[in-house]
């Protein structure tokens, strides 16, 4: 069982859910790291979405160890599908997700927890660090300073700069309420972009703190994250050209600019791993993206909201690389 933090008390029911598929080699240090919260009052919820290794029998075993462990067994429906099934049967009042690859720190829960409480806020984010080796994690060194933004400012940052963790769910604690009209995008992956700035918009403000909640194990063998390009990635454009309807819809303008402007950046992106891709009809994607490309950069070059340097840099990626790669090595 877990560990009390010193001052913690038996309060709120948080749920953690935790999605896996086949990662047996993995599941184990991942589960013993939420296990040994130092707030005990957790359910931890296994969602074994049809996986063909041994993990749902680790599941299993988990459940049996454990009374806060509960495990759903499903067929296949992804990481979106795994995490809407935690939601659905999750009986906290604050819920997380965990990536079944990865650990969090002993104090994860209880300082997401108390961000929330002391600010009043709906939702609470840490900071995450990416380890190669499980001993790497010893060394992580960070202070628990804290602050509370505005959605708005949330929303801002997100698409103007690039934070460690932001885009993603796990570095974050929310209110359960928020999924009340949210659920993760069924057949996607990238599946945070479509949904983080909505949870940033809804939350109304955040309560931050800087301190490494969450440890990201990077380039393990058979993540989606790190195989190989297909059209599937293209989501990552897909989720954008749907923040700038969300925000144009809002009457938002300098977050809508904003969005145009991750947009163009996601476009040149895609358009650069298509080219050297081995891709079916790759030239069709290549010229109906680089056709709305044009248009969108057309939009953000006249935008009053993004800054003449940022305005130079797009246009510089789109018709002239070779300058901008050239002037990126001066620098």
């Amino acid at each position: 069982m877990g560990f009390f933090a010193v001052g913690y008390q038996m309060s709120d029911l948080i749920s953690v859910v935790v999605p896996s598929y086949n990662v047996e080699d993995y599941i184990d240090k991942c589960i013993d790291s939420i296990c040994h919260q130092d707030y005990e009052n957790i359910e931890i919820i296994l969602v074994d979405d049809g996986a063909t290794d041994g993990t749902g029998e680790k599941c299993d075993e988990w459940a049996q160890r454990d009374a806060r462990v509960r495990v759903i067994h499903q067929e296949n429906q992804g990481l979106s599908g795994a995490r809407n099934s935690g939601i659905r049967v999750a009986k906290g009042q604050y819920i997380s997700f965990i990536d079944s690859d990865d650990m969090i720190a002993t104090d994860y829960v209880s300082t997401l927890y108390d961000c929330i409480l002391k600010s009043g806020a709906r939702m609470a984010q840490g900071r995450s660090k990416n380890f190669f080796k499980e001993e790497d994690i010893a060394g992580f060194v960070s202070e628990d300073k804290r602050s509370v933004q505005s959605g708005y400012d949330m929303c801002k940052t997100l698409m103007s700069e690039y934070k460690m963790g932001w885009g993603i769910v796990m570095t974050k604690m929310f209110d359960k309420s928020l999924f009340d009209d949210l659920e993760f995008p069924l057949g996607h992956i990238h599946e945070d972009e479509y949904l983080v700035y909505k949870l940033y918009w809804n939350s109304g403000k955040v309560a931050l703190t800087d301190k490494i909640v969450y440890h990201y194990r990077s380039k393990r063998k058979g993540s989606i994250t790190h195989s190989g390009y297909s059209l599937k990635r293209l989501d990552a454009m897909y989720a954008r050209q749907e923040r700038c309807e969300f925000f144009k819809e809002l009457g938002e303008k300098e977050l809508y600019q904003l969005a145009k402007l991750g947009l163009c950046t996601t476009q040149i992106e895609a358009l650069r791993k298509l080219k050297d891709s081995d891709i079916e009809d790759k030239e069709k994607y290549i010229g109906d993206i680089s056709k709305n490309l044009k248009v969108n950069a057309k939009e953000v070059f006249g935008a009053d909201s993004i800054s003449f340097k940022k305005k130079v840099s797009l246009f510089l990626e789109i018709y002239a690389p070779g300058l901008k790669r050239m002037l990126v090595k001066q620098k």
